[in-house]
């Protein structure tokens, strides 16, 4: 009971601070609190619509990553005209020697590239 009768002087001490100026000494703490509400839902209002325009912002930034995505990467006709015969890369019999095929490719390199670095660092070749 002493909840209401509280409320009741609050919301009478409300209407007569309403009605008068903002001027009136008695009524420095109804119009503070009134203030007060009033920034609050202001900045909340602006937080909503800030959020509201980011994640637009986001959504549309997004998408045009995924265009340009898609922009960049061929389609599937195309990747299917440039695609490598992996089966023939890799073949390998289990009967052949795997180290000595390695040695003997860097063999061949050493002897066709006249423009390679030896361990000292120096180049060497022709002139």
């Amino acid at each position: 009971m002493e909840t209401i009768r509280q409320l009741a002087v609050l919301w009478n001490y409300s209407l007569r601070c309403a009605q008068a100026s903002a001027l009136v000494p008695a009524c420095n703490s109804f119009w503070s609190w009134v203030t007060g509400g009033a920034v609050v839902a202001g900045v909340l209002i602006a937080l909503y619509i800030l959020r509201k325009m980011v994640r637009n912002f986001l959504a549309v930034r997004a998408e045009a990553m995924r265009i340009a995505e898609g922009k960049r990467v061929a389609d599937d006709d195309t990747l299917a005209l440039y695609k490598a015969d992996t089966d023939k890369l890799f073949a390998v019999s289990p009967q052949e020697d795997v180290k000595e095929r390695i040695r003997q490719a860097l063999d061949e390199r050493k002897l066709g590239d006249p423009w390679r670095r030896p361990p000292g660092g120096k180049r060497e070749g022709p002139g």
